[in-house]
């Protein structure tokens, strides 16, 4: 089913394509379905196990949770040690193809957040510590709301993060926790403009 999608979805986005470049668009369809090969010739399996499972140096890719835009994000833009892969190296429909390839037979499912509980939690874990009571960002961590990114990076991050940043597994924090909090960062109030403020206004 995964692979009949992606068809679709090459099909239709390539429709110009195939009029004007058939020959073009034809090795573009051959890519998308060359998920599985593009892994194992990335060597992703290496850092992230055969299917995406996860292994000793690198995190489960398998669970669904990143959308294909947040998936090639990160590819060309990873934190930790992981390297990035340019478009040279892997054009994005080649990593369509590995993103269908991930896809598990059951999605996962993001749980709903709850604004309450994640308050509570953003205030007791000590995420406002380096990131201000607001989400607004500090000194010691950037600003993550409102407007944070999205769940599935968010996530993400959280499970395996850069710099100074210490990893929430799911055993410290789990995946309602998480939504949760993103709920809560999701609430919070825009900042009033400079122009609304007397003292800072031009």
């Amino acid at each position: 089913m995964v692979k009949l999608t992606l068809r679709v979805m090459v099909l239709l986005a390539g429709i110009f394509t195939h009029i004007f470049s058939p020959g073009l668009f034809a090795q573009e369809v051959l890519e998308a379905e060359r998920g599985s090969e593009h892994y194992v010739e990335l060597g992703c399996g290496v850092c992230h196990g055969a299917d995406g499972e996860g292994a000793m140096l690198g995190p489960n890719i398998a669970t669904g949770t990143l959308t294909l835009v947040d998936f090639i994000a990160y590819v060309r833009q990873p934190t930790g040690t992981m390297p990035s892969y340019s478009a040279t190296e892997i054009s994005n429909t080649g990593l369509s193809g590995i993103h269908a390839y991930l896809q598990p037979s059951v999605p996962q499912l993001i749980p709903a957040g709850r604004v309450e509980e994640g308050a509570a939690l953003y205030s007791s874990t000590g995420c406002y510590a380096c990131h201000a009571n607001e989400g607004q960002g500090g000194a010691q961590g950037p600003r993550i709301g409102p407007d944070p990114v999205t769940f599935a990076r968010f996530l993400w991050y959280v499970r395996y993060p850069s710099g100074s940043m210490p990893p929430y597994t799911d055993t410290v924090m789990s995946d309602q926790d998480l939504a949760d909090i993103y709920s809560f960062l999701e609430t919070r109030l825009r900042p009033p403009s400079v122009d609304n403020i007397p003292l800072l206004a031009p």
